[in-house]
C-alpha cells in the first residue's frame, strides 16, 4: 500500500469511528460525561459499546481508540476539556474488563504482543494460520470455540454495579440498559475474529468439524477472584481426594483440570451471589490492570469412521492387539493392520478399533466377513474416496502375508 493510499484509508476510517460516535451520542447512548468516566477507570472503548448494546456498529472501525474517543469527547463534553486526562494515561490494551481481548493483545510464552487498533487482529488470525499449517490440517470450513476466564464475567459486573452506584439517581441512567440482552465479551470477540479467520484461510466460519479453540487465562486475576468468593470446604476436601487417588494423571492434565474446575466453581459461585453481598465482596470500580490475557491456540477435529468388512484366514493373527508378560501372542492382528494404513493417510492423533463381535486367535473369518468401524481422532486430513480404494488394495496386496483381507469405505 502506497503512502497516499494509507492516509486515504486512515481518513475513511477515522470519518467512520466519528460517524459511529456521533450516532452512539444522538441515540440511547449514556451521557458524554459518564463514557468519559468509564474511559478513566480502565474500560476500553468496545467494552463501552458492548455494554451499551451498539457493539455491532463498531467492532471494525480501526480508528475507534482511546485517543480518537477523547478527542471526541472533548468536541462534545466540557469536562474532557483541559488538562491531562486521566483516560489518555490508561494502559488500553489491558481493559479492566476484558484484559486486552477486544483490543486485542495477547500473552504469549514469547511476551506481550500488542496491537495498535483493530486491523491488527489479522496478526492473530495470522498465528492461527501459521499453527494450521505447521500441523498439516487440511480444511474445507471451520468453527470457532473461546473460553474466557471467569473475572472477565465479574469485572463486568462489578463496573455495572459501580455504574448503577454512582449514576443511578440520574435521570438518563435506567437498569435497562445494562440488560442481559447485550453483547457478551465472548460473542464480541467472535464478531472481531470470525471475518478476519475466514479471509486468512480462505474458508467460512460455521457449524464444521474442524474446531479451531482461542482459551484466555489471567492466573493472577482469577487467583485473587478465587481468593475474594465465599469459601467452599466441601468442594476442596473433594479435589484433594481426588488428586491424591488418581494416579494417572499428569502435569499437564491436572494444570489444565484445576483451571476449568476453578473457572466453574467461579461461574457458579458469582451466580449464586446476590448484588448487595457482590459489592461487599469486591472493589467497586475493578482495578485497572497492566497485563494481559495469556492466549492458547488449539485445534481439534470430530473423530471420523472409516468402516467395511475384513475376511481372517490365518488361525496365527488376533483381533486386536494381544500381548500377554509383554509377549506378543500370534504374528499380528486385524486392528493394527488395517490401523497402519488409515493413520498413514489420515495422520490423526489416535484411533479406536470397534467389531460386531470377535473371534478367538485360532478362529478363522471366513463368508462375507466381520463387520468393522476405525475411529481415528483429530485427522489431519480426511481421505477421499480414492485414498479409501487404496488403504483396501495395500492390505491385500501387502508382501507381509497373515492371509487377511479387507475391504473399507469411509462412512
Amino acid at each position: 500500500m502506497t503512502a497516499t493510499n494509507a492516509a486515504a484509508a486512515a481518513a475513511e476510517s477515522d470519518a467512520e469511528a466519528r460517524s459511529i460516535l456521533e450516532r452512539a451520542a444522538a441515540a440511547s447512548f449514556p451521557p458524554l460525561h459518564a463514557v468519559h468516566h468509564l474511559l478513566s477507570v480502565g474500560v476500553c472503548v468496545r467494552c463501552i459499546f458492548r455494554m451499551f448494546g451498539a457493539f455491532s456498529h463498531a467492532c471494525s472501525c480501526a480508528s475507534l481508540t482511546v485517543s480518537f474517543f477523547h478527542s471526541f469527547l472533548e468536541e462534545h463534553d466540557d469536562s474532557a476539556k483541559g488538562g491531562p486526562c486521566s483516560c489518555l494515561s490508561t494502559d488500553e490494551s489491558c481493559c479492566s474488563i476484558c484484559f486486552g481481548i477486544l483490543l486485542p493483545t495477547c500473552h504469549q510464552d514469547e511476551g506481550v504482543v500488542p496491537f495498535d487498533d483493530i486491523s491488527r487482529i489479522d496478526i492473530i488470525t495470522s498465528m492461527v494460520s501459521q499453527a494450521i499449517q505447521r500441523e498439516g490440517y487440511q480444511i474445507d470450513g471451520f468453527s470457532l470455540e473461546i473460553s474466557l476466564p471467569a473475572v472477565v464475567a465479574a469485572n463486568e459486573r462489578a463496573i455495572r454495579l459501580y455504574m448503577k452506584e454512582k449514576y443511578g439517581s440520574e435521570n438518563w441512567f435506567k437498569d435497562e440498559m445494562f440488560s442481559q440482552q447485550t453483547m457478551s465479551a465472548k460473542e464480541g470477540l467472535r464478531l472481531l475474529i470470525a471475518p478476519s479467520l475466514e479471509k486468512q484461510l480462505g474458508v467460512k466460519h460455521g457449524n464444521n468439524s474442524f474446531r479451531i479453540r482461542l482459551t484466555y487465562t489471567h492466573d493472577d486475576a482469577s487467583l485473587k477472584l478465587k481468593s475474594l468468593l465465599p469459601n467452599d470446604s466441601n468442594r476442596k476436601r473433594k479435589a484433594e481426594s481426588r488428586e491424591g487417588n488418581d494416579t494417572r494423571r499428569n502435569s499437564t492434565y491436572d494444570d489444565k483440570q484445576t483451571l476449568s474446575e476453578a473457572d466453574s466453581f467461579i461461574h457458579k459461585s458469582l451466580q449464586g451471589i446476590q448484588d448487595k453481598e457482590f459489592c461487599s465482596l469486591f472493589k467497586l470500580p475493578p482495578e485497572k490492570v497492566s497485563k494481559p490475557c495469556h492466549l492458547v491456540i488449539s485445534f481439534l477435529r470430530s473423530p471420523i469412521y472409516i468402516g467395511g468388512r475384513y475376511l481372517k484366514l490365518s488361525r496365527n493373527v488376533s483381533q486386536s492387539c494381544w500381548i500377554i508378560d509383554d509377549e506378543r501372542m500370534g504374528e499380528a492382528s486385524v486392528e493394527e493392520i488395517i490401523k497402519e494404513s488409515v493413520c498413514a493417510i489420515s495422520r490423526g492423533d489416535g484411533y479406536k478399533f470397534h467389531a460386531a463381535g470377535r473371534e478367538d486367535i485360532d478362529v478363522r473369518m471366513l463368508g462375507s466377513g466381520r463387520p468393522f468401524l476405525i475411529e481415528v481422532l483429530n485427522v489431519r486430513s480426511i481421505p477421499s474416496a480414492i485414498e479409501i480404494q487404496q488403504i483396501s488394495d495395500k492390505i491385500n496386496s501387502s508382501e507381509k502375508k497373515h492371509n487377511q483381507k479387507s475391504q473399507v469405505g469411509r462412512q
